[in-house]
This record gives structure tokens, sequence and C-alpha cells, in this order.
């Protein structure tokens, strides 16, 4: 009888360290398979993700199907103009794919914005990023924008208008912005 004892309880004993583990491992699945809607001030191209709603995705999703349902947009910044692949996109995780095609650095700013051009907050030349009628989304910033330079920006939108701007020195007032609409 002892020694089925001694072999009945590491048994338990590792069964229940590996029902453990795996349990821990479908919580962490879990986390990295949320996309943030917070406003992300990305100094590297993908913004740090943090646990909030899932946006439909389950436990059992993968990270790669949560990549294969993201609506990709390119956009080019060139002096003084930032031109999208698409103006319209459905709401959940869109993927900005930015080129800056132009000579100088550039910056590519994402507000949820419910104001029309002439209504926007302006700080000399630039747009008052602080601002409370702006949201601010997502950024990739002039140090990952010089000439030349390709970067992405993910972040999950809900219906509503966007402006996207380039907001260094005058490029905003000189014409660096375009607007999104998400539906």
């Amino acid at each position: 009888m002892k020694a089925l004892y001694k072999t009945l309880i590491p048994c338990a004993l590792l069964s229940l360290l590996a029902a453990c583990n795996n349990n821990n491992a479908n919580q962490n699945n879990t986390s990295t398979n949320t996309l943030s809607n917070s406003p992300n001030t990305a100094s590297s191209p993908t913004p740090a993700k943090e646990p909030s709603d899932s946006g439909g995705l389950t436990a059992g999703s993968s990270a790669n199907s949560a990549k294969a349902s993201a609506t990709k947009i390119n956009a080019f910044e060139k002096e003084m103009s930032i031109q999208l692949s698409s103006t319209t996109v459905p709401a959940g995780s869109v993927e900005f794919v930015v080129e800056n095609q132009g000579k100088m650095p550039h910056e590519f700013v994402v507000f949820k914005n419910d104001l029309k051009d002439n209504k926007l907050p302006l700080k000399g030349d630039k747009l008052d990023e602080e601002a409370k009628d702006l949201k601010k989304i997502g950024e990739i910033g002039e140090d990952k924008l010089k000439s030349g330079a390709t970067q992405e920006l993910k972040v999950n939108l809900t219906p509503g208008r966007y402006l996207i701007v380039c907001n260094l020195g005058d490029h905003f007032n000189k014409g660096m912005k375009t607007e999104l609409t998400v539906k």
C-alpha cells in the first residue's frame, strides 16, 4: 500500500503542475491576442499591446488570425502631403504602412476628430495636440520616419472621423493632413 502511495502522490503532483502550466499558457495567449485602442505614442513601429476589449477575439483565436483581419492602408508622406491608399475603412484593427518619400523627416499622428477643418484647435502653425476635442490614437515619431523610411502602426479604430497629420514645424499648416472615415 505504501508503494502505491509513493507512486500516486508524485503522479498527482505532476498532473496538477501540468494543468496549472497549461492554464497559464492559455491566459498568456489570450492577453497577447488583445488589441489596444488606447492612445499610443509609439517610439517603435508597432505600439505596445495593452489588455483591453478584445474586439471579438476569443481565447482560441491566434495572433495570425488577428493580423489577417487587420485592414491594411498604405500611407505616403512627401513634403507637405499625406496620401492614403484608402480613405474609408471598416471599424476594427487597422495597420498603416507609412512610407516617407520626402527628403526630410516627418511624423504620422492619428487623431479621433469630430471637428471641421476651420474649427481645428491650433497652437501657432501646429495642431494643438492637447486640445480636449482631439484624441490621439497612435503615432510614429520623426525619429522613425526619416527620409526613405517605412514604418508600421497598428491601431484599433471605432466608427467616426479621424485626422492624420505631420505636426512637425509648419508641416500641418502647409497641408500635411488628411482624413480617414471609419464605418
